[in-house]
């Protein structure tokens, strides 16, 4: 199943997220909460760009939340091609894989590590798509 919370990392209209788009990341979010057992305090902080704090929690979280975002797999794989399909304006995709690849660069020596500097990279390129919103 395609889940919709791809809109929230790697969707590049102006559009706001649908109730049930909120709902799946609402949903992913308490789970990735529970299975890395990340602070939730330091995970609300990611909402405001606050990525000072960087543990092995957090990482994970990262990873957990592209994974259920079908955006990484469990080795840290970013599915490009599945963020692309989910772009709706066909006009908008070369500026999207571009900040893809960008974001990408910098791979890190672990899956989390790999999440962790992509999502800390969207979320400063573009804030109103990331996934900790």
């Amino acid at each position: 199943m395609k889940v919709l919370l791809v809109l929230a990392v790697c969707v590049f209209a102006v559009q706001a997220l649908t109730d049930e788009q909120k709902e799946k990341l609402k949903k992913h979010r308490s789970e990735c909460l529970v299975e890395t057992k990340a602070d939730e305090q330091l995970v609300n902080k990611l909402k405001t760009g606050d990525f000072k704090t960087e543990t092995e929690p957090l990482k994970k979280y990262a990873l957990c939340m592209l994974i259920k975002s079908e955006l990484m797999t469990k080795d840290g794989k970013f599915k490009k091609d599945v963020a692309l399909a989910k772009v709706p304006n066909e006009a908008n995709k070369p500026a999207v894989e571009k900040l893809i690849d960008a974001c990408l660069a910098n791979k890190g020596n672990t899956p989390q590590q790999t999440a962790w500097n992509y999502v800390k990279c969207y979320h400063e390129k573009d804030s109103k798509h990331s996934v900790f919103q």
